[in-house]
């Protein structure tokens, strides 16, 4: 299949890695240096130009490809490009928009085939997840709401600590698919020994939480309160989405005119005009009583100084955004509670929006270090009338939750999948093609 991708920042050469190994992969880049980058260090065609310039997307063969990625950093380049594939058509165009001007208007680029994503919507979402869930250090939702992921961190003196899986009472509606330790995540067997300092995954229905919370100590607070750091685009949509959900918002502005902005936009929520790095800002936003503070600049440093001097005076929990994936390994070394990849989300959405290979639903975790996999098994699957035990799943991988007539099952190894199941399966980069080919 051939992909064009129209900008190599850091959601377009995200997913470039993520398709080359593939597909035929062509991204088109202004940014000369970039343009290089991307052509000496990824199996692509890369080619320098604007992404709406029809002879630059000639070149790159528009005409004989079948999907469009129209991801750069502007939206009239992405939404020019979608207009002239859509001309072509082409079967699978994804527009990616900032301004959610664009977004509440679908008219303008109404097609089937086109599909808009707005890194703003993705974001808050996310956020609102991570808020309705304040015991996870991170949460995606599968099979339309119905499941979710959950990443726990597993403390000294919980009742885990030291034992082994197999010797843990099975659960009936939720599995641990995945344990992160030393910077890498491993599939767990029977025999792994859970330790103080694991990230535990755990995959399943979202409304059982009684099991869990004993295991690792939860405590599930209700989030009433919380701070904004950053008066964009995104501040302002998690704002409303917060004051939806019935929580007292407060926002940080450093700029002046934005600040005045998020006012007169928003009369609802309380606006300081200050640095968040600065702790004096902090204290006059009453972060001291605040249950929740969420920083959404768009500069790393700025998050997660913030972060951290938020807690160091006595927020109860933070998020912040990021988009350098150098950040990954360091964010909960340091400190930070939780965090969302701009990256990440953004390019989860649009890879799940492709159905490429059969596959319902994808979501990349910790950078790409892992993946969860969702597949509809129709009577073609290698799968149908076969006891698990009997397929040889790679040991980098896990079928973690079945989803049978809206009904959560956890396979065990006799467990037989039937014609029409969805199948959620937590894999490592490694096996993902072996799982493919034994789904078939």
């Amino acid at each position: 299949m051939r992909i064009v991708i129209i900008g190599a920042g850091q959601v377009g050469s995200f997913l470039a890695r993520e398709l080359s190994n593939d597909h035929d992969v062509v991204v088109i880049e202004n940014n000369k240096e970039r343009s290089e980058k991307i052509r000496d260090s990824l199996d692509v065609l890369s080619i320098h130009g604007e992404g709406d310039d029809p002879e630059i997307l000639k070149q790159a063969g528009l005409d004989q490809s079948q999907i469009l990625l129209a991801v750069s950093g502007d939206d009239r380049t992405n939404i020019l490009s979608t207009l002239y594939a859509n001309n072509l058509n082409l079967d699978n165009i994804i527009c990616r928009v900032r301004n959610s001007t664009y977004v509440e208007y679908p008219g303008l680029l109404k097609n089937e085939n086109i599909s808009l994503v707005s890194p703003s919507e993705i974001i808050s979402e996310k956020l609102s997840i991570l808020i309705s869930a304040p015991f996870a250090w991170k949460a995606e939702t599968f099979a339309d709401g119905k499941v979710e992921l959950f990443k726990l961190r597993v403390e000294e003196g919980t009742e885990i600590v030291d034992k082994q899986l197999k010797d843990l009472e099975p659960a009936s509606s939720w599995i641990f698919v995945g344990i992160a330790r030393g910077g890498s995540i491993q599939i767990p067997s029977g025999e792994t020994m859970i330790r103080a300092g694991d990230y535990v995954y755990a995959l399943g229905d979202p409304a059982v939480l009684k099991r869990l919370k004993k295991l690792f100590n939860l405590k599930i607070e209700k989030i009433n309160s919380a701070i904004i750091v950053g008066g964009g685009r995104l501040g302002r949509r998690v704002a409303r989405t917060l004051l939806d959900l019935g929580i007292s918002v407060k926002l940080i502005e450093n700029d002046p005119e934005r600040a005045e902005l998020v006012a007169e936009d928003i009369p609802e929520i309380t606006v300081f005009r200050g640095d968040a790095t600065d702790a004096e800002t902090l204290k006059e936003a009453g972060v001291e009583s605040a249950d929740y503070l969420a920083a959404l600049t768009g500069d790393d440093e700025e998050n997660v100084l913030s972060a951290l001097l938020a807690k160091n005076l006595g927020v109860k929990r933070s998020t912040v955004l990021y988009t350098n994936p150098d950040y990954i390994d360091v964010l909960e070394a340091i400190g930070v509670d939780r965090a969302i990849s701009v990256r990440l989300a953004v390019a989860n959405e649009i890879l799940s929006m492709l159905h490429i290979g059969g596959v319902a639903n994808i979501a990349l975790v910790e950078e790409g270090r892992g993946e969860v996999l969702e597949f509809d098994l129709e009577e073609s699957s290698n799968l149908i009338g076969k006891k698990l035990m009997d397929v040889h799943m790679p040991h980098e991988a896990i079928v973690g939750i079945c989803l049978r007539n809206g009904e959560i099952i956890i396979p065990r190894g006799d467990f037989v999948p039937q014609v029409n199941d969805r199948i959620i399966i937590f894999t490592l980069p490694t096996a993902v093609k072996m799982v493919e080919k034994i789904i078939g």
